[in-house]
């Protein structure tokens, strides 16, 4: 029974691919340079399919595809009906709020009304919502870094690893949302029905992570 495990484009593909080859399932084709987007493991038994990250957790979801690997933000970000199974030792990185030097936004008495960009709509509003303010949530695809540049937004909140795109755009990180690295997620009707192959991935994954 073949295993459909969903991989995410960008920044975490090859140490997702990494992991995967220490537990036993070699998908190193998925690097090279070229416009496929499925790769089968040499047994036959697992088909990788690289998929959007923001996209991944709707493939698990339906059950286009049993097992992805995804980030922890956009576990939180997007609440999919999805097993997180596993907690996986890579692409660590943070979500923060950031702005530009010096600006003091956040030393601000009240807050209500402060706009933000983000990719991360629900997590951003949820955090202000906390301190006891109602933001403007500006949802952006990319550069979200233009954003306060422009005059679009006063904040922005994104994934934050060394700091070094903030700053060479002359913003900087004020607070940190939470932190994040890779999850295993699993498809709830593939964990029955192919409990046994699913089951194994998982045990080998954790051996290996």
């Amino acid at each position: 029974m073949t295993i459909k495990i969903g991989l995410p484009k960008g920044r975490m593909l090859e140490e997702s691919i990494a992991a995967l080859k220490k537990s036993g399932l070699d998908f190193s084709s998925a690097l090279n340079k070229s416009r496929k987007l499925r790769f089968a493991a040499p047994d036959g038994n697992a088909e990788a399919i690289v998929i959007r990250a923001v996209d991944l957790l709707t493939y698990v979801e339906y059950g286009a595809v049993d097992i992805g690997i995804v980030g922890y933000d956009l576990v939180k970000e997007q609440n999919r009906d999805v097993i997180t199974a596993l907690a996986l030792d890579f692409g660590r990185c943070r979500l923060s709020v950031a702005g530009a030097k010096n600006s003091r936004v956040m030393e601000k008495p009240d807050l209500s009304g402060i706009r933000v960009a983000t990719k991360y709509p629900y997590l951003a509003s949820e955090y202000f919502k906390k301190k006891g303010f109602q933001a403007e949530v500006i949802k952006l695809y990319g550069a979200i870094e233009l954003a306060p540049l422009f005059g679009i937004s006063d904040l922005i909140v994104d994934l934050v690893s060394s700091g070094e795109t903030l700053k060479a755009n002359g913003l900087e990180e004020l607070e940190v949302i939470m932190q994040s690295s890779a999850r295993l997620v699993v498809n709830k009707a593939s964990l029955r029905t192919k409990q046994k192959d699913m089951n194994k991935i998982i045990s080998r994954l954790k051996r290996a992570v």
